[in-house]
């Protein structure tokens, strides 16, 4: 039976919070990111701005804005992008290929999904000396499986 609404729409094909909440979220890459938790709706405009992701009981929960999501799908959310927080854990490399250590933290650009500062643990006795090496997104190359800089580890002593 098709459901009335005194507004005169049809909301027969709208999405619930049923339709959300409870859902797998998917990265651009295919990375399960966690799971979607709470729904935010803009209390001035009534609108849909975002959801909450519960990423497990060990690691803190995430907030995707409504521009991130691609599509609400039946059995998952898709997010248009790779979240950039995941990269927490990689293996970095240099340009040469020469190991420099694992990505301990990030820096963002305010609330958006844009690096502006990786942190990374050496594993290097070349940086043995410091706690950890700051490098800025724009000697980054390539984000995969790994984190590929297009710098060399020489590059990265001076600084």
């Amino acid at each position: 039976m098709q459901e009335k609404s005194i507004s005169g729409k049809k909301i027969g094909k709208a999405i619930t919070s049923e339709d959300i909440l409870g859902k797998e979220v998917i990265d651009a890459g295919g990375t399960f990111i966690g799971v979607a938790e709470k729904v935010f709706i803009s209390p001035k405009f009534l609108d849909f701005i975002g959801i909450s992701v519960d990423k497990g009981f060990i690691r803190s929960g995430l907030t995707i804005g409504k521009s991130y999501i691609d599509k609400i799908a039946d059995y998952a959310i898709f997010l248009k992008i790779r979240v950039v927080y995941e990269i927490k854990g990689k293996l970095v490399f240099d340009r040469d290929g020469k190991k420099i250590g694992t990505v301990s933290s990030i820096d963002l650009y305010g609330e958006k999904n844009k690096i502006k500062n990786i942190y990374v643990k050496p594993s290097s006795v070349l940086f043995s000396f410091k706690n950890k090496i700051v490098i800025p997104a724009d000697y980054i190359e390539n984000i995969g499986d790994n984190v590929i800089l297009n710098v060399t580890t020489n590059h990265l002593s001076k600084k």
